[in-house]
């Protein structure tokens, strides 16, 4: 029986979690249409997966492609079949098959026998067949069960394929977590510290730079429009910075309102000067928060490594730059050290 409109959304679901419709071929599949062929001592044997409006062949003996539309398709109505099982000993015969362009055109069938490829949640994704262009023919239930068992391998491989997905999501997630601010996406504090530690490491054509950067008045933007206000602002400076930073220099928040680029290889104070205030007037633009205008500010201090800096050493530089331009100058001024 055809699926329900759900069913067949779920259906389509899962198979398009497991990312398999026109990838390469695989030796484990292969293996599992050559042990097809053998055992059923017939000259096409197919792994065929159904997709929306189409079967596509993932593994295949006996023809180069398989590819078909769904209406003409044996695989769709194998996997709606009950016991996810269908034989057609003699399509010429049959009333259903006869004039089936896969019959009556390329590859010329006259035999076909299927078994669904089940997951454990029931979705039939497509099947184990084999075919022949010869003439009818008939299996024996043992070749039969064969078939089944294949379809239920089958399907135990792409439980694992799904499996290495999710454990791959699951690793992108928590590297995510361990090296992303999670309200701007910049790089966070512990990522940041080990590129820097890694930068001086470094031999480059110039030295590893850092332009420190503090908000203004953040807290009375919190304190009178909210904190969503505020979390709006912190995105659309991680956001400004970003596109202003020069290609491979590294924006992260420290945490708070406080962010840092490091900038690798620069060769003089003037030139990270120059980044500094590009950085800045970026940052200090108009910019509606919350249905409200501000003009956002922020207090910047650069420093450049010196022979023997550590990375704690270089940050607190750039840091107490910044925090000495804040009280000698006020906002939105560049201090160095």
């Amino acid at each position: 029986m055809p699926l329900s409109a759900a069913g067949e959304a779920e259906r389509l679901a899962a198979l398009q979690e497991l990312a398999i419709l026109d990838t390469a071929p695989e030796q484990i599949y292969d293996d599992v249409v050559a042990l097809a062929a053998a055992i059923c001592d017939v000259p096409i044997a197919i792994i065929n997966f159904v997709d929306a409006d189409r079967q596509w062949g993932k593994a295949l003996v006996g023809l180069a492609s398989s590819e078909a539309p769904r209406a003409a398709s044996f695989c769709a109505r194998t996997i709606e079949q009950p016991d996810g099982l269908m034989v057609v000993e003699d399509t010429l015969n049959d009333p259903i098959w006869a004039s089936n362009p896969q019959v009556t055109g390329t590859p010329g069938l006259k035999f076909y026998a299927g078994a669904s490829i089940t997951t454990e949640e029931g979705h039939a994704l497509g099947s184990v067949c084999v075919a022949d262009t010869r003439g009818p023919r008939q299996l024996d239930k043992d070749k039969l069960e064969a078939l089944r068992i294949l379809a239920r391998q089958t399907a135990s491989h792409l439980k694992a394929r799904r499996q290495a997905i999710e454990l791959g999501h699951a690793n992108d997630r928590l590297h995510d977590l361990a090296t992303k601010d999670h309200l701007t996406g910049l790089a966070n504090r512990a990522f940041f510290e080990d590129a820097l530690k890694l930068e001086l490491k470094r031999r480059r054509n110039g030295r590893a730079a850092l332009v420190f950067c503090d908000m203004d008045a953040f807290k009375q933007i919190n304190d009178c429009y909210g904190h969503r206000a505020g979390d709006q602002l912190l995105q659309l400076t991680a956001q400004r910075l970003s596109s202003a930073a020069r290609a491979g220099d590294l924006v992260a928040r420290l945490g708070g309102d406080e962010f840092v680029v490091l900038c690798p290889s620069v060769n003089h104070l003037e030139e990270l000067d120059r980044i500094a205030t590009r950085l800045t007037a970026a940052v200090c633009r108009p910019a509606e928060i919350c249905d409200v205008e501000i003009i956002p500010s922020m207090a910047v201090g650069t420093a450049i490594a010196q022979r023997g800096d550590t990375s704690s050493s270089l940050l607190a530089r750039s840091d107490q730059a910044m925090y000495e331009n804040k009280a000698n100058n006020g906002a939105a001024a560049i201090g160095r050290l």
